[in-house]
């Protein structure tokens, strides 16, 4: 990348759009965020660290987000040391062994929030109310406007959400509400690196990425929960690569004809 979009400075955006839910989330779940966040920061710090001294590979401002996401989504009961465990396995496994923040096929922080949600089942999220979700679109104006966040998922993931929901019986506004999965659906499925790259590609996963919010929070803990977010991040995540790959032998396949 050149100019402005050096992925330093895209990784900066990021994390002056993250920063007005990261206050407003302290501001509603109390000190406890801040502990949090400050252990999360510390692991991955330590495992960039690590990596860089092993492979070369840069330290990442991204990490303030990541550290974020996890101390405003994860469950309020959760210990410091299953945070620390947690954010050593999303970090590693989601991030670094792939080359860094910009080449991983995961977001880190959802891989970390889906270890915690898989091996700590009992430990419930008590969720954030609007003032997060309207912090969160402040954020999102932001990533919007300098083009980090692609105008296509904004439209395509309420839509996949709201028709979902609709036919699963639900109320499609009540989502809308909920500032952890209003977070969710900005930083965690519209991640610019594990989201789709590809115009008809970014369509498609988050009509994907959309239909299973509301299908994992109908089958799990409702619409809203934070849960769904992460999981559906998770596997749609996974099917971004296949999506683009599709996208992009079909377009080929156009163009062929076109010239031939």
């Amino acid at each position: 990348m050149r100019g402005m979009w050096h992925r330093d400075t895209v990784a900066w955006i990021i994390v002056a759009a993250m920063l007005p839910a990261a206050v407003t989330a302290v501001i509603e779940l109390g000190p406890q965020t801040v502990q949090r966040f400050g252990v999360a920061l510390a692991v991955i710090g330590f495992w960039q660290v690590v990596f860089l001294f092993t492979r070369a590979q840069p330290v990442s401002p991204i990490a303030t987000v990541t550290a974020a996401a996890i101390a405003i989504l994860a469950p309020g009961a959760t210990e410091m040391w299953q945070i620390v465990l947690a954010a050593s396995f999303g970090t590693v496994i989601g991030e670094q062994i792939f080359g860094g923040w910009g080449r991983n096929i995961v977001n880190a922080a959802v891989v970390t929030l889906a270890f915690l949600y898989f091996a700590f089942p009992e430990v419930t999220h008590i969720g954030t109310g609007p003032w997060v979700a309207a912090a969160v679109g402040c954020g999102a104006v932001l990533l919007l406007v300098t083009g980090v966040l692609s105008w296509q998922l904004v439209v395509a993931l309420p839509m996949g959400l709201v028709l979902a929901t609709l036919s699963l019986g639900a109320d499609p506004a009540a989502p809308l509400f909920e500032g952890s999965l209003v977070l969710g659906l900005v930083f965690l499925i519209c991640d610019p690196v594990a989201s789709a790259s590809t115009r008809i590609g970014r369509w498609i996963y988050g009509l994907l990425a959309g239909a299973l919010v509301a299908i994992f929070g109908w089958a799990d803990a409702g619409i809203a929960a934070p849960q769904a977010v992460v999981f559906a991040a998770l596997l749609a995540s996974l099917f971004a690569p296949l999506i683009d790959a599709v996208a992009v032998a079909v377009a080929t396949r156009k163009w062929r004809r076109v010239d031939a």
